[in-house]
């Protein structure tokens, strides 16, 4: 075993299973640990920006970040609208204030805006899929709640892992044709192939084994919900890839050990997150 596999799986060891428990904790503690997720991936996103030679506000930006998931919490999607607004508001005054104009502040407040609401706004809506109670019965008691709402969040998730792994194997053993050369050379189309039909097993074994009482789409519909959120999920990793190759890095940090940065281990489920939730609201 490679030394960078060992590290790999060490990582994992110690990092699903509390995930899996900040999850079923829920509230205040799975809100927390959604915002310290958040503000370490725009930390990596600031550093690599700064790395072109890109200003961007640093700490105000992974203060709001990190708060991202608080405003949901506190306000609901309505309560968050309020507080976008209000980041956008305040970071341009803020760059007009911070940098000069050598530093281009405007283009300073656009690129804060855009990583905070990339990393912290989409994963902030991991909290009305854990906490939104999407598919339980009205009187449901708060214990069938909390498993539910743990086993409902980690549906993407699931998903992204094994489809990402299947990428991995079907790319190694049958990928010869690139899905996207100029992004990532050694991404194939056999190993997007091979994610979408792990993503789709994946999307109708989950809940039949795992939700059987509260999963109510037909298959038809469950085979489209694994289709975005698979789909999507490519599109994440597709698009963390092509920032990190215009940034000129191999990873966004070094933050985990053998996995690279938090980024690196969020790009897929940046996306996959709010697509569950948003075909959830919209469809079940």
């Amino acid at each position: 075993m490679s030394s960078n596999l060992r590290k790999r799986l060490a990582v994992a060891g110690v990092g699903v299973p509390l995930c899996a428990l900040v999850t079923y904790a829920g509230g205040v503690v799975f809100v927390t640990g959604l915002g310290v997720a958040a503000a370490l991936g725009y930390r990596e996103f600031a550093a690599m920006m700064r790395g072109t030679g890109t200003r961007v506000l640093a700490l105000p930006g992974t203060g709001a970040a990190f708060l991202f998931p608080f405003a949901v919490f506190a306000g609901g999607l309505e309560g968050v609208g309020f507080y976008a607004v209000g980041l956008m508001l305040l970071f341009p005054v803020l760059a007009l204030v911070i940098a000069d104009l050598s530093e281009r502040p405007i283009r300073a407040a656009a690129c804060t805006t855009f990583g905070v609401f990339y990393v912290g706004g989409l994963l902030a809506l991991g909290l009305p899929l854990r906490e939104g109670g999407l598919l339980l019965p009205a009187g449901a008691d708060a214990s069938a709640g909390r498993m539910a709402g743990t086993l409902l969040f980690f549906l993407p998730v699931v998903i992204t892992w094994l489809a990402d792994t299947a990428a991995y194997l079907g790319g190694r053993a049958l990928g010869k044709r690139p899905l996207a050369p100029r992004i990532s050379p050694n991404k194939t189309v056999a190993g997007a192939v091979s994610a979408l039909l792990a993503g789709l097993a994946t999307a109708v074994l989950y809940p039949r084994f795992l939700l059987p009482e509260l999963w109510t789409l037909e298959l038809a519909p469950t085979l489209a919900f694994g289709l975005v959120v698979t789909g999507l999920a490519i599109v994440g990793d597709l698009a963390e890839s092509a920032l990190k190759r215009e940034c000129g890095v191999k990873d966004s940090s070094g933050l985990l050990p053998g996995h690279g940065g938090m980024l690196d281990r969020l790009d897929s489920i940046l996306w996959a997150v709010p697509a569950a939730f948003l075909f959830l609201v919209l469809f079940a």
